[in-house]
């Protein structure tokens, strides 16, 4: 009887692992389908970026989301993200007229539950200026996403840089320097004009 029991304990235990096994199979399948639709996400929201086309951008981020931009501004609707990027590229103090961006995850997004997750990776972001001039800078960002009516979408998402090399701002620095600089000269040359005019009317006739 002993002998049994323990056969058909040892039955059991080879019925659980093989069950356990086929369970463990199926999540990794069902997981590597999420990390399939998350790298569709990741990059429709670059080819959005580098369009700028913020509708498309939009509809990659959670009903209620916050996005913070590598200035540290936080998006947390539409209308702002288009503000956001009207002010950027397309205003007349606009210094930058356009951006190439290239993420890269460090890390499979690590699954809290069966919809949330959280990654974080770098990317290295290219920017033409209003010069002409081309500037690379390279950034960390991190994320949280969430799977809302079956898709994935952003609800958290966090964009930095270091802020003591920072080749986009020492770009913008120059560039108003020497636009200030500009100006100066301008105004003194017609100042001097100015002067000049007002000696003469001034001389009797």
């Amino acid at each position: 009887m002993t002998t049994i029991l323990k056969q058909l304990g040892l039955l059991l235990t080879l019925l659980l692992c093989v069950f356990g096994s086929l369970s463990a199979a199926a999540a990794d399948e069902n997981r590597e389908a999420d990390h399939a639709a998350l790298r569709a996400l990741r990059d429709k929201i670059t080819q959005a970026i580098d369009r700028q086309d913020i509708k498309a951008l939009a509809s990659c981020f959670a009903k209620e989301f916050a996005f913070t931009a590598v200035n540290q501004t936080v998006l947390t609707n539409e209308t702002q993200m288009q503000e956001f990027f009207d002010q950027m590229f397309h205003s007349k103090d606009a210094l930058v007229t356009s951006m190439k961006t290239e993420p890269k995850a460090d890390i499979l997004t690590r699954f809290v539950d069966a919809n949330t997750g959280v990654c974080y990776g770098s990317s290295k972001d290219t920017y033409t200026m209003k010069t002409g001039k081309v500037v690379e800078m390279n950034v960390r960002w991190s994320a949280t996403v969430v799977k809302e009516n079956g898709e994935w979408k952003v609800a958290i998402a966090h964009v930095g840089t270091d802020f003591l090399s920072n080749p986009v701002l020492e770009g913008v620095e120059k560039f108003t320097k020497v636009v200030g600089l500009v100006a100066g000269v301008v105004g003194l040359l017609v100042g001097l004009l100015a002067g000049r005019l007002l000696g003469r009317a001034k001389k009797p006739q």
